[in-house]
């Protein structure tokens, strides 16, 4: 007789009861069938009497919907249309691009229409629906994978009012979140609500993404600011405020804010909030997040629940049933939004006798992609990929430089080095990685197949290096590493062949002047230089000269580009 097994067997992705609830109302039971008939790129944006073809495409489908009748979805449509158009506003004073909802960014406020709607006008009804859905979910089901029901003998509305987007990095979750705030402004104002709501708060993981979120809520013409303790008075939940969700504290501090001082009649929207649940369900941070919006509402967006709840059933429970949409990486992916990527981890005996030849192998692959967009950038343009750029990046989240990162970055600037100055022997390790390849202890080709497009274009390994030095380094003449550091610009680092070229790499480091001093004291050319402005700042700009940038992971909380084609990790994962 088989034992009864005390841990559960169901995958979380398969657990979301509410996600699965708002399926069922539009007779499916995957994403997958609800998508197939919205996918075609020709269906974005709206048709000449300003409803989305989506609608359209949704009710030609899906005629017969007896929980959701054409007139209420093109109602619902007609609301996402409205808080576009505001979200629009701005971006087309400025002349930017509007946002054109994605097929998965239109469901996930399909979605929100149909909750909060629900929510506003029946939350008991809306509580019994869940419910039966958490039944049929649990029938035949061990114990250990079973969900509790919501309590049908309390208030509805309490046990109702968060609501989580599980929603793959990349897919829009911002987008989402400045449409949710309209969306539930509208819905308090048709029920006569709009004067419970005290404020609109915002808690981000760290002050990164608290600044990335305050430019994005400008570009989008929502009025933000990043939290005061000091407090706005009067104006109180005029803007969205933004918090690092660390600051937040049971009593007032130097640096924290306690809970009660905000009340909890709010809406709040969370940023990867699961980081405040490493204690499970009662930890601090989230007990803290639930008091803010005890008497409100909260909007949750991750990349990365099912992580997050990973052996902590009662987290699995809580997010099973408040988890309104799933766009996580796999449908990301499978739509070909993600990336493809390759992988080269050397073994230690490789490393230890040809971690010269695989750093010149790393340089050339990015050189590949570098000559590749310099040939084929007006066949590219139609698909926006931007010129290539090549990261390092450290494990050290430190203010300070960590020793560690200290030894990472040298080891790649000597590197650097060695390779402009020795010309005979980088030429020669040219030829080894793409003519020869790089044998593992295993006997596998390293760069088998790594260098298609380098090896049709006819040149030699000496073309190949004096193309680099033009290409990579911005020095078509060649020269020696400088390492400067910049004066106006603090924590950079700016690298350069001959004292007259352009920057081609930037280093993005909490203490500059103890980083050059070490390459001085290794010795590497080093000095300072005025420089009004940041060369980190501008990568993204299409004139930056910048082809590199190294620097710990604490730079790439908050900093997004698209630039990104090559990474080089240093110790990290280990």
């Amino acid at each position: 007789m088989p034992r009864a097994t005390t841990q559960p067997q169901v995958p979380f992705a398969h657990k979301l009861v509410l996600n699965q609830w708002l399926l069922s109302l539009f007779t499916v039971d995957t994403f997958e069938k609800l998508a197939e008939h919205l996918r075609d790129e020709a269906l974005e944006g709206l048709d000449e009497n300003n409803v989305h073809r989506f609608h359209h495409a949704l009710t030609a489908q899906l005629f017969n919907l007896t929980q959701l009748p054409t007139e209420l979805l093109l109602e619902y449509d007609q609301n996402i249309v409205k808080h576009t158009q505001r979200l629009n506003e701005a971006r087309l004073t400025r002349g930017d691009e509007p946002v054109v909802w994605k097929y998965f960014q239109y469901l996930a406020l399909l979605f929100t229409e149909i909750y909060l709607d629900r929510y506003f006008r029946d939350p008991k009804a809306l509580l019994a629906a869940i419910n039966a859905r958490v039944a049929t979910y649990n029938e035949g089901k061990p114990e250990a994978d079973q969900l509790k029901p919501l309590d049908a003998s309390a208030e509805a509305w309490p046990q109702l009012n968060k609501l989580a987007f599980w929603m793959a990095t990349g897919s829009g979750k911002t987008l989402v979140m400045h449409a949710n705030i309209l969306q539930f402004q509208h819905y308090l104002g048709v029920h006569g609500r709009r004067k419970e709501l005290n404020r609109i708060i915002l808690l981000t993981p760290n002050e990164g993404l608290s600044q990335q979120h305050l430019r994005e809520f400008k570009a989008a013409g929502i009025d933000a600011e990043l939290f005061n303790k000091d407090g706005r008075g009067l104006f109180t939940g005029r803007a969205v405020e933004i918090l690092e969700i660390t600051k937040l504290g049971d009593e007032m501090g130097e640096k924290t804010v306690a809970v009660d001082a905000f009340e909890g009649n709010n809406l709040v929207l969370v940023d990867e909030g699961h980081r405040g649940t490493s204690s499970g369900s009662d930890g601090p941070w989230m007990s803290r997040r639930d008091a803010l919006c005890k008497k409100g509402f909260s909007f949750e967006y991750s990349a990365t629940f099912g992580q997050a709840v990973k052996g902590k059933p009662a987290l699995t429970d809580l997010y099973a049933k408040n988890t309104l949409f799933d766009y996580s990486y796999r449908y990301f992916y499978g739509d070909g939004f993600g990336k493809d990527y390759q992988i080269l981890n050397l073994d230690e005996g490789t490393q230890k006798d040809h971690l010269e030849v695989y750093l010149v192998a790393c340089l050339l692959s990015f050189f590949q992609q570098q000559r590749l967009y310099r040939d084929q950038e007006s066949a590219f343009r139609p698909f926006q990929i931007a010129k290539p750029l090549w990261i390092f990046v450290g494990g050290s989240v430190t203010a300070t430089l960590a020793t560690k990162d200290a030894s990472d970055i040298l080891e790649i600037l000597q590197f650097f080095a060695r390779y402009v100055s020795d010309r005979a022997g980088s030429i020669q390790r040219i030829d080894r990685v793409l003519n020869h390849g790089l044998q593992t202890a295993t006997g596998k080709d390293l760069f088998a197949q790594r260098f298609v497009y380098l090896n049709t274009c006819g040149l030699s390994a000496a073309q190949v290096f004096e193309e680099t030095l033009a290409t990579l380094f911005n020095a078509p003449g060649g020269g020696q590493l400088y390492v400067e550091n910049l004066k106006g610009a603090t924590g950079e680092v700016a690298l350069r062949l001959g004292a007259e070229n352009d920057a081609f790499g930037v280093i993005n480091v909490g203490d500059d002047a103890t980083l050059v001093k070490q390459c001085e004291n290794k010795g590497l050319a080093t000095g300072e230089r005025e420089f009004s402005g940041s060369l980190f700042h501008e990568i993204n700009k299409a004139h930056s000269p910048v082809n590199l940038l190294i620097g710990s992971k604490k730079f790439t909380e908050g900093w997004s580009s698209w630039r990104v084609s090559t990474m080089g990790l240093m110790n990290v994962g280990k």
